[in-house]
């Protein structure tokens, strides 16, 4: 074994050279050694022994006959089957004439329709074979009308007088039947011939084939065969299903080594399974974790433990509990492989009885075997990251495949002349260089904009004494995006700690963003007395989070506080968010000690949810203690109650709607439209409007390509969008200039003439990678520009796979990330046709509140704020950065920019600093490591958005050399406009149920003094920003129409030239989804826009896009090293006392994050 010794996490196995003999040839070497030994034996089927030489001299009488009926070299033999004996014969007459072996899920046949016939469509198979006449007749009736025939259809069974239907036979009948002319068998092709094919899930979308050669299915049975250290006499107790890639690398692993296999049933009892251990001696029993479960459930109390026997576990996360419930059942030796249908490359053999005391929670796979490589990468990279730290594992080498069946894919990819594949899955390489596995990329929970991994508080619970089992998925919330919920099943005891008990020990133990936001019993709450699982044993989390979601959903309505007692009632809703026990929490202290501002912003809508009284952000910042919070409540509850609003305000702006009329016959004309099909008009907010206006066709434009589930129809699609555009009227409006201060959403009637200009036909194209591509940057199409609507989706027909392609092309005008994300939310309900839809406010009321509140006292006092901020930000210019080069900021494709006097620019005025390698749209994505984070909040109530403006100033000063810092910040904004500074005025309305946008830009200017001490810097920031919040309503027209034109010019240059948006939430997918995002490409006009938020165990993470004809791809990754660097050294609590300028900005290890181009510029 040679792990390469370096600091980077990668390793290989150079040892071990690829097979050099077919399949069938290795096979008949063993059956020729070991004539006379078992090489399988069925329990089930009157307990039936064939040696090596009887399952190879039944092989060729096999492939002979199959042969004389056509079925060939390269031909694909199809089963749907049990685990019986003549799985196995098939096995190997597959081999030895040259075919692919393609064992089927057989529960695909109760399936819809269209899933075998997409497999039989892309397999044409030459031989069909099935365990029973039942599937048999199933197939006939879904293929009736289908065009390609096998040569072979058979049913295979043990009962001698099955009858078949036509054009089906029996397996009895073809060995039985008379060879005319003895055929000639083909001899064995190469080892890199295909001759198995394995089908992923499926459950994330359409099953990939995955085809296996003699050298990477062979490389994994010898793989298993040396670690395993495997001879004769050895026993594989097989319960595994046999369309499993664990299950047939270890069968032939067993083969290979003169062993033999044993299959103790159809499909897995545990009652079998402890039957067949119990009776023979040196067995294997190949589990995954569920597996573990039920047969220590079984088995009684007094015969828990079985005889010497070891256990080989794979499939899912492996957990301390499981190791624990191993040695329970009497395990000798607990061993664990890891891999996917693409391979396995992965077995720990470490596990022996000797050494099973674990020292960590977490469990390694172990290291690689027989010419296997593994890297870990940063999420969408290929290139290592160091060792310890978390990132994404890539399997390579001999054991693992070439690629998919008929199409390729990123994630698999060849280098160096080796095969490699990103798995998806989460994990780390120690110094030593064992891997970990820490769940499914694609199952963490994205809470707040940070990655919650559901297996570390699985590991957590599942420690707890009365705890059986437990699983933690992510559920949707309006505010965070998703919370972990964890679902537990009691043991017999039916003992265990309260479940507020259980949250607080998972916050203590792991943070409080992993505190599960419920406890919920499988068998009590929901209603079930298994997990959901699949063929194999794993448990399916998108069912799982399915009946989480009802659960809810149902209690919901019973689920309101009913305590008279005020600070007892927010101290539970407090307890609830941040896993704290009720009595942990001291209502006299700042929240900001114990909550962060996504948990703040949870409690607000939770206030709204449970009590029906409105509480702001803003409030907040003032009524910082939980008892202040109570008395704020109560009066406002009091007044409530009192019927007492305020009406000292404007009342709204009036149109007037002749001019209305007026200004848009034009516009409706051109688009062959009358004033009788507009809905509604609407005015668009200050700082929205700026969006209005570009200096290229496509400003301001977002392109989001997507694939369709296979069960999605064009029609499916097209409906769903008809409704979704009806549910959403801003996604139906065109814009429009009312008069020089005032724009206006112009909002069509859903008629089918203009749902005809929204939703169009874009025919076929070749692939999925042709939806991300398609008519990309097309001058005549790649773009809305307000002419005609602000959204349009392109529907997609892909002829390579079957399924639903959509382009969609949205205007900023419309929205901002909060209601992007509830919006595609919204979609994809009524793609699955849920019964219970979201909610949304209409959007008229929010801008009725905003237009008609301008002149109120509270507008006045925000305005004033930002005015004073920003005046005499004309003579700063030593301050603004990034020195601009080229004309106006426009990150991404500039075809078509004018001048600010509309004259055509020119190409050679903006040329693209990196030329065709120019990355700036899509950004760079790097990390750092923050592990001191929560302590610097519980200490100082600093969080770390206050870390990230405060590093982004650092950065500005060290660039520009200026005394002071200036740049723009993007905000929220959900914050309801009120009229008076006395308290809000909402109505009760969700402000984030609002269906439109809220977004404001406002000014950072912080002026920096090199021996001022860390904390009074962060301290200053923290106030700024509270005050930002307080004076959010500001409109954006009113603060310009108080500054002089050259401080307005900057102001707006400043919000453009550079800014930065904390990243609270982000857009999430979930394994059930009818339609996956595959390509996001914004189009705003920034100079640079800085994205940072937190992560998954303490990692903050930025994301930077850019101009490109500004800056350089090099420049910006060294600028981000100094970011993060500075974010570090923030975020110690030790430096809080030390003078600003002893900032570090080199030093820190920094994770690269993205796919392309910046990996090219690692240190």
């Amino acid at each position: 074994m040679a792990n390469n010794p370096s600091s980077l996490a990668e390793a290989c196995h150079e040892n071990q050279k690829a097979p050099t003999t077919h399949l069938i040839t290795l096979l008949d070497q063993v059956a020729d050694q070991f004539p006379d030994h078992d090489a399988i034996i069925s329990f089930h089927q009157t307990s039936l022994h064939w040696t090596f030489a009887q399952l190879q001299e039944k092989s060729i009488q096999l492939a002979a006959h199959l042969s004389s009926r056509g079925v060939g070299l390269g031909s694909r033999i199809v089963t749907l089957m049990y685990n019986q004996a003549q799985w196995a014969l098939l096995f190997w007459a597959s081999a030895r004439l040259g075919c692919q072996f393609v064992p089927l899920d057989p529960r695909v046949l109760d399936r819809d329709a269209r899933d075998i016939l997409f497999l039989l469509d892309q397999l044409e198979p030459g031989a069909i074979f099935v365990s029973n006449e039942a599937m048999a007749n199933r197939i006939n009736h879904i293929t009736i009308d289908h065009n390609h025939r096998p040569f072979v259809q058979c049913v295979v069974s043990d009962n001698e007088e099955t009858t078949v239907s036509a054009g089906w036979t029996t397996m009895s009948n073809i060995m039985s039947e008379p060879l005319k002319d003895k055929p000639s068998l083909h001899q064995p092709g190469t080892p890199d011939d295909t001759i198995l094919i394995l089908f992923t899930s499926g459950t994330t979308a359409l099953p990939k084939g995955c085809p296996h050669t003699t050298i990477s299915i062979g490389a994994q049975g010898l793989g298993f065969m040396y670690g395993l250290e495997l001879g004769p006499g050895a026993n594989l107790c097989q319960h595994l299903p046999n369309f499993h890639i664990f299950n047939i690398a270890l069968t032939l692993a067993f083969w290979l080594a003169g062993a033999t296999v044993i299959f103790p049933s159809f499909s897995f009892d545990p009652q079998s399974t402890l039957q067949l251990i119990r009776s023979y001696q040196r067995v294997t029993a190949p589990c995954v974790p569920a597996m573990i479960h039920a047969l220590l459930n079984c088995a009684s109390p007094q015969h828990s433990s079985c005889p010497s026997f070891e256990v080989l576990l794979g499939g899912a996360p492996v957990t301390l509990d499981v190791v624990k419930r191993c040695r329970n059942l009497g395990a000798t030796r607990i061993m664990i492989g890891y891999g996917m249908t693409e391979g396995i490359p992965f077995v720990n053999t470490s596990l022996e009885e000797r050494s099973m005391e674990l020292t960590t929670r977490d469990v390694s796979v172990g290291k690689v075997f027989y010419g296997g490589r593994v890297r870990i990468c940063a999420e969408g990279s290929r290139i290592p990251i160091h060792k310890e730290e978390i990132g994404e594992v890539h399997l390579g080498g001999l054991p693992v495949f070439g690629g998919y069946l008929g199409g390729s894919n990123d994630s698999c990819y060849r280098e160096d002349g080796v095969n490699w594949i990103a798995t998806g899955d989460q994990g780390y390489m120690n110094s030593e260089g064992y891997v970990y596995i820490l769940g499914r990329y694609k199952d963490l929970i994205i809470c707040g904009g940070e990655n919650i991994s559901p297996l570390k508080i699985e590991q957590c619970l599942g420690e707890v004494d009365g705890i059986r089992d437990v699983y933690v998925v992510g559920i949707p919330d309006a505010v965070a995006g998703e919370v972990p919920v964890a679902v537990i099943r009691k043991d017999q005891s039916g003992q265990m700690p309260m479940k507020k008990a259980l949250q607080t020990m998972v916050s203590n133990e792991l943070g409080q963003s992993f505190a599960p936001a419920r406890i919920l019993d499988l068998q009590d709450d929901l209603g079930n007395d298994h997990y959901p699982t699949t063929t194999s044993g794993k448990i399916q989390k998108t069912v799982l989070r399915a009946w989480v979601t009802e659960h809810l959903n149902q209690i919901a309505v019973d689920n309101q506080i009913s305590s008279d007692d005020l600070t007892t009632e927010l101290k539970t809703l407090w307890s609830g968010l941040t896993g704290l026990a009720p009595r942990d929490i001291d209502r006299n202290i700042s929240i900001r000690t114990f909550a962060d501002s996504m948990m703040q912003i949870q409690f607000c809508h939770l206030i709204s949810q449970k009590l029906q009284l409105v509480i702001t952000p803003i409030d907040l910042i003032k009524f910082n203690t939980i008892r202040k919070q109570a008395k704020l409540l109560s009066e406002r509850k009091h007044l409530k109650d009192s019927h007492c609003r305020d009406t000292d305000h404007a009342p709204p702006a009036q149109l007037d709607m002749e001019r209305v009329k007026k200004v848009t016959f034009s516009k409706l004309n051109n688009l062959g439209f009358r004033w009788d099909d507009v809905e509604e008009v609407v005015p668009i907010a200050d700082c929205v409007k700026r969006t209005h206006y570009g200096h290229r066709p496509n400003s301001w434009n977002t392109r989001m390509s997507w694939i369709a589930s296979s069960s999605i129809s064009i029609a499916d699609v097209k409906a769903a969008l008809h409704t979704w555009l009806q549910r959403h009227p801003l996604l139906r409006s065109t814009p429009l200039s009312y008069d020089e201060e005032l724009d206006l959403y112009l909002i069509m009637n859903p008629s089918e003439d203009w749902m005809k200009l929204q939703v169009v036909d874009g025919g076929m194209v070749k692939d999925i990678n042709s939806v991300e591509t398609y008519r990309l940057n097309d001058a005549d199409y790649d773009y809305i520009d307000g002419k005609g609507p602000l959204f349009r989706a392109t529907i997609l027909s892909v002829e390579s796979s079957s399924v639903v392609g959509l382009v969609m092309h949205l205007h900023h005008l419309v929205f901002d990330a909060h209601i992007l994300f509830r919006w595609f939310e919204d979609l994809k309900n009524l793609l699955n046709r849920k019964d219970q839809l979201l909610y949304f406010h209409p959007y008229r009321d929010y801008i009725a509140d905003y237009q008609g509140n301008r002149t109120g006292s509270a507008a006045r006092r925000a305005v004033d704020f930002h005015v004073n901020k920003i005046r005499g930000v004309s003579s700063a210019t030593d301050a603004l950065w990034p020195r601009q080069i080229a004309p106006h900021w426009l990150k991404g494709d500039n075809q078509g920019w004018v001048h600010s006097d509309n004259t055509p620019g020119h190409p050679s005025e903006r040329p693209l600093l990196d030329g065709d390698k120019s990355i700036g749209t899509k950004g760079i994505t790097r990390a750092v490591h923050v592990p001191n984070i929560s302590e610097l909040r519980h200490k100082f109530a600093i969080t770390p958005p206050i870390i990230a403006r405060c590093a982004c100033a650092l950065i500005n000063v060290r660039m520009t050399g200026a005394k002071e810092a200036i740049f723009g910040l993007v905000e929220s904004g959900r914050i309801w406009p009120s009229a008076d500074d006395s308290h809000p005025e909402n109505k009760g309305i969700d402000i984030l149920e609002v269906d439109g946008p809220t977004i404001i830009q406002c000014l950072s200017r912080t002026k920096i003094t090199p021996d001022e001490r860390t904390i009074q810097l962060l301290s200053r920031m923290s106030k700024d920003q509270d005050d930002i919040v307080s004076n959010t309503y500001a409109p954006m027209d009113e603060i310009c129409r108080k500054l002089d034109d050259s401080d307005c010019k900057s102001f707006l240059d400043v919000l453009f030239r550079q800014s930065l948006n904390w990243r609270i939430g982000g857009y999430k997918e979930h394994a059930s989804d009818p339609i996956k995002l595959i390509e996001n490409i914004s189009r705003s006009d920034f100079g640079l826009f800085w994205l940072p938020g937190m992560m998954e165990a303490d990692l903050l993470r930025l994301t930077v896009k850019y101009d490109d004809a500004q800056l350089r791809a090099t420049d910006v990754y060294n600028i981000m090293t100094e970011f993060l660097c500075a974010v570090a050294w923030l975020s110690d609590p030790g430096n809080m006392d030390k003078p600003v300028s002893q900032c570090e900005f080199q030093g820190r290890d920094i994770v690269d994050l993205d796919r392309e181009g910046p990996a090219r510029y690692r240190k």
